[in-house]
């Protein structure tokens, strides 16, 4: 898997000190854009070609919390590629003293930026990302 290191923020976490529940998501969505740049397949280069990847489905467990300053690291690997989604599987750890944060996976769809519907994924990045998938 990728693997990918964020530092917990003080304006992320609550009146508990813990991380707020909702900056996972971000968290997910930082280290899933690293990977795909690492895999050469950048945000940016998707939707120039005019294709979007909304989250179509998340599912995010808590297993501890983490706090202001905790350095985590997000493991992402692609589950799944289809004709027109991509799924990927995240673990959150905090390897200061091996704390298993968190765990989730996320379908992303793809879209027609000009449209909004559902379109397929190109060939070529559906092979790249299945090779990908493959090699995790």
């Amino acid at each position: 898997p990728h693997q990918h290191t964020i530092t917990v923020r003080y304006g992320e976490t609550d009146q508990m000190g813990f991380a707020h529940h909702a900056n996972y998501l971000l968290y997910l969505e930082e280290a899933r854009t690293a990977l795909m740049a690492a895999l050469g397949v950048p945000y940016g280069d998707l939707e120039a070609r005019g294709i979007g990847l909304p989250v179509r489905k998340a599912n995010l467990r808590y297993r501890a919390p983490a706090r202001f300053e905790d350095v985590l690291v997000v493991s992402v690997w692609i589950e799944r590629v289809g004709p027109a989604s991509i799924t990927f599987g995240y673990r959150i750890d905090r390897p200061a003293d091996g704390v298993y944060i968190a765990d989730a996976t996320m379908e992303l769809a793809a879209i027609d930026l000009e449209n909004g519907a559902l379109c397929t994924l190109p060939e070529d990045l559906c092979a790249g990302l299945e090779r990908a998938r493959q090699e995790d």
